[in-house]
């Protein structure tokens, strides 16, 4: 096994990012063996920042047109949202970290674009009403991580339960109380609310 490197380097980070993006892309029972045994250790591996063990994976791709495209794409996407933090940042008085400690008012004022997992829940729930439990088998990621995005989605008032109720869906306008439900949950349906689409909506224009 490859040794574990320093930790990523942002840039490093990004590819990471970016190849698991891909993932969801293409369809891994398709790829070669040895590239299928290499993607089911990607957690394990990253969690070592083991580099060069991505590096390995990054490298096999390019042989493989659609999956290379789609790991392109992500990637240029994520760098395009980097720099695009890196201006706020910049141009902005409070500590990078601000928005995070003023949910409240963040979606009305910051610049930044929606991250790419939070985007990607949109889409599947703007499909059909999904479980968290769903979500972290569709999206590939840990329950924790899952339950993380999906809450600040619910504090963002982004996405709404199905059994909720459906003027929430239309106007989204009060503010509710913590996310009613604890990490693989397999009971309680969550949906897409009229934030949560004009959210898909602007990112739609971003690609364009």
């Amino acid at each position: 096994m490859s040794q574990p490197s320093k930790p990523l380097k942002p840039s490093q980070k990004r590819s990471l990012d970016a190849l698991k993006i891909a993932i969801q892309n293409v369809d891994v029972e398709q790829l070669p063996e040895d590239l299928r045994e290499k993607i089911k250790r990607i957690e394990i591996e990253s969690s070592r920042n083991n580099y060069q063990f991505i590096d390995e994976i990054i490298a096999l791709i390019q042989n493989i047109s659609d999956f290379n495209a789609a790991y392109k794409k992500a990637r240029q996407e994520l760098a395009d949202e980097y720099n695009s933090q890196e201006k706020d940042k910049i141009s902005s008085p409070y500590p990078s970290n601000y928005s995070s400690y003023n949910t409240s008012n963040s979606s009305a004022k910051t610049k930044q674009k929606i991250n790419p997992k939070e985007l990607f829940i949109l889409q599947e729930l703007e499909n059909y009403p999904l479980t968290l439990e769903d979500l972290k088998y569709r999206l590939n990621l840990k329950s924790e991580e899952v339950h993380q995005v999906v809450k600040k989605l619910w504090n963002e008032r982004k996405i709404n339960t199905l059994s909720g109720s459906i003027w929430y869906n239309l106007l989204p306008i009060t503010k509710r109380g913590e996310l009613p439900v604890e990490k693989d949950d397999s009971e309680t349906y969550f949906t897409v609310t009229s934030l949560g689409r004009l959210q898909l909506s602007k990112s739609m224009r971003d690609r364009l």
